[in-house]
């Protein structure tokens, strides 16, 4: 029998013991020191949490591997937990103990590692959500697109995003980054009208029938890929996003939880078929693209070239 220990930290929890059925999280308490050892660590505290799971058969996995499978059965619950709900449950150190007794201790990596391990965005949970959680992550598990290209693009932003700090006051904004192209991965395989395609097909997923909460959903991505434009052109934050951000953090992880458990569910796997079902939610008409066509031709400065490509235009107009 294989065995694997996770070093988990940012729960919250007034129960003793988390049982998940295939896994359990309980509080490390007085076993700080045996799981000192387990991960040749003194990382380990006595407030800390530990996720641990057993397996008679090894998941499949990388050809040659002495531990199969395990590390991304390890990071599929990983992102079931984080999907499950908002709050920065983060996954510190992994150890695998197959029955030969040597322990295998994983090196950090960007979905799993230390560096967002005090978050004030706890992961709240009790014992009797434990099997609310089962039945989410077997929908999720089960849904079409689970192990689709384009969710695992979404997917590995999305953990990227959640293993970083998200602290608005001081800057600490990569996770926007993460989250917003998780976005595209997920909405936007055209990679043309970027704002418009995110926050009109995302507000149709997941509000097709309440036209109120489809402009609130529409307006919140608008300011949120704003800002990630902002951020990724190198432009500073300024005051009024930081604020903004600082306000809206709990609804910037609820919104993109909302698009990506939703769009696994519904958007078929194949990239062609995607297509055809987004393009259905939402799709540029010929209107924006003629306003677009003409505010950059607007932004055209020489006038021998405006009077060339007008000409173009009205040749391509009369054909």
């Amino acid at each position: 029998m294989f065995k694997a220990f996770i070093l988990v930290r940012n729960v919250e929890s007034s129960s003793e013991s988390l049982d998940f059925g295939e896994f359990t999280i309980d509080p490390v308490g007085l076993r700080f020191k045996d799981l000192r050892e387990v991960f040749s660590s003194l990382d380990v505290n006595q407030d800390d949490w530990i996720f641990e799971k057993s397996y008679t058969q090894l998941p499949p996995g990388p050809p040659g591997s002495p531990v199969g499978g395990i590390p991304n059965d390890i990071e599929d619950i990983l992102l079931l937990l984080r999907l499950y709900r908002a709050g920065d449950i983060s996954f510190i150190k992994q150890a695998i103990i197959p029955p030969s007794g040597n322990t295998i201790v994983q090196f950090p990596y960007r979905a799993m590692n230390d560096v967002n391990s005090y978050s004030p965005l706890r992961f709240e949970v009790e014992s009797e959500e434990c099997q609310s959680f089962r039945a989410f992550a077997d929908g999720i598990r089960e849904s079409q697109s689970w192990s689709s290209d384009w969710f695992a693009a979404a997917r590995r932003s999305f953990l990227y995003g959640g293993a970083k700090p998200f602290n608005p006051k001081w800057d600490d904004v990569d996770r926007v980054l993460d989250y917003a192209t998780a976005l595209e991965s997920t909405l936007v395989p055209e990679k043309d009208y970027n704002t418009r395609r995110i926050s009109r097909r995302g507000a149709a997923l997941i509000a097709p029938d309440n036209p109120a909460e489809t402009e609130v959903m529409v307006g919140f991505i608008n300011r949120f890929y704003e800002i990630r434009s902002r951020i990724a052109h190198g432009s500073g934050l300024g005051d009024e996003n930081r604020e903004w951000l600082f306000k809206n953090c709990g609804q910037v992880e609820l919104r993109v939880r909302q698009v990506l458990v939703t769009a696994v569910q519904k958007l078929p796997p194949s990239e062609e078929d995607r297509r055809v079902a987004l393009a259905r939610l939402y799709d540029p008409t010929d209107e924006d693209r003629g306003n677009f066509a003409l505010e950059k031709f607007r932004a055209i400065k020489t006038a021998e070239v405006r009077k060339a490509i007008a000409a173009k235009i009205a040749q391509l107009a009369g054909e």
